[in-house]
């Protein structure tokens, strides 16, 4: 592992795929301050759903930060086209995202009307 300038470090992962070639994975290692509490919620959740805690962990951050992104994108301090962009996902992986959660889609905008047309024309 290397140190990092915020005191975060780098991990490099190496793993096989199915072809047998070698990946290498990079990845930030930060360290994050729980309280007891939320510590022992974590941990009855592992237990329940018997993953590692890092797995579980990333998994929480990613719903929440879909959550978060899906609000802004409610308040319209997101478009559609850089919410998908933050959560790495296709234009219309994030509208199906919003169809979902029972979120109003805003037709009129830009991204959605860029989208619309180069994938039906005018």
């Amino acid at each position: 592992m290397f140190t990092g300038l915020r005191g975060e470090s780098l991990c490099i992962t190496m793993y096989s795929n199915s072809l047998g070639s070698i990946m290498i994975e990079k990845s930030t290692v930060i360290t994050v301050r729980l309280s007891r509490k939320d510590l022992e919620r974590i941990e009855a959740v592992r237990t329940l759903e018997n993953v590692d805690r890092s797995t579980l962990l990333k998994e929480f951050i990613e719903n929440g930060l879909s959550q978060r992104v899906i609000r802004l994108y409610q308040k319209g301090k997101l478009s559609a086209g850089r919410a998908a962009e933050i959560l790495g996902v296709s234009l219309r992986e994030f509208l199906e995202m919003l169809e979902k959660e029972g979120v109003p889609i805003n037709w009129d905008s830009g991204s959605i009307k860029e989208y619309l047309k180069a994938k039906y024309g005018e």
